[in-house]
């Protein structure tokens, strides 16, 4: 029997797995979570969806810078999804009221500033993986940021109680 070769290339080139890069990106994330769901709790329509698309865009961003990647020639497409998806999360918001009762804190109601965080820390934490591994704006799919959020859902690091438990919340978000 011969000596067989075996390829040992890793399928998906991992070029920046960098500790430093991966505790940056953390804080990145975690700060625009916390603008996106602070703005929230603004009581002016759609002023979440605004200050949302902007965190979402800033946050890809620094990520983009961290990692090295070229954003500049991709700026539309970013602004676009990052307004779709906060459209969405209002629509979401908005659901997650009608099922569940008003869980506030203090009367504040944290459902909407709850969905912002999620949905963006999500965000955040999808093109973190992606620009770590290799990808560029160029070849971000949505169909893949569909499987990544609907595997969060399915490990069960998002429910219904990260939506109204502030304690849940929190941890979910890192803060």
């Amino acid at each position: 029997m011969e000596n067989a070769v075996i390829d040992v290339n890793p399928i998906q080139k991992v070029v920046n797995r960098n500790p430093d890069h991966e505790e940056q990106s953390k804080r990145i994330i975690r700060k625009y979570t916390l603008i996106a769901s602070g703005a929230s709790l603004l009581p002016y329509d759609f002023v979440d969806v605004v200050s949302s698309t902007a965190a979402q865009a800033l946050m890809i961003r620094e990520l983009c810078q961290l990692y090295g990647i070229s954003y500049s020639d991709r700026l539309a497409n970013v602004a676009f999804w990052s307004a779709t998806g906060s459209v969405a999360t209002k629509i979401i918001s908005a659901a997650v009221e009608a099922l569940v009762s008003k869980g506030g804190f203090g009367g504040i109601d944290l459902t909407g500033a709850a969905v912002a965080g999620i949905y963006t820390a999500t965000v955040g934490e999808f093109y973190k993986l992606h620009l770590r591994d290799g990808g560029t704006l160029a070849d971000v799919k949505i169909a893949d940021f569909a499987d990544y959020f609907i595997e969060e859902i399915k490990r069960g690091d998002l429910s219904m109680a990260t939506f109204t438990n502030p304690a849940v919340l929190m941890r979910q978000l890192n803060v």
